[in-house]
């Protein structure tokens, strides 16, 4: 339930000293491999699923690809659950 719209780069405080960031996610094929891309931290990065790459996390794209499955915006199928094992 969206009860606030929110874009890339807001801040809400939470809690004591904590925040909460939005970020924007997508994803897209790099060569053999897919790439989650991430905006809204102040600089645009990416993570991927490609074990050989400097950019490569195994949980944090498996997290980040469970939030697209969730909502809807993962368009490649089974692609990138290597990472759930």
């Amino acid at each position: 339930m969206q009860t606030e719209s929110m874009k890339p780069g807001d801040v809400r405080s939470f809690r004591d000293n904590a925040v909460v960031l939005a970020v924007g996610l997508w994803a897209k094929r790099e060569n053999n491999h897919l790439r989650i891309d991430i905006t809204g931290t102040g600089k645009h990065t990416t993570v991927t699923n490609h074990p050989q790459s400097v950019r490569y996390h195994k949980t944090l794209f498996r997290d980040l690809r469970r939030v697209l499955i969730e909502n809807q915006r993962w368009p490649f199928g089974d692609e990138g659950s290597e990472t759930e094992n």
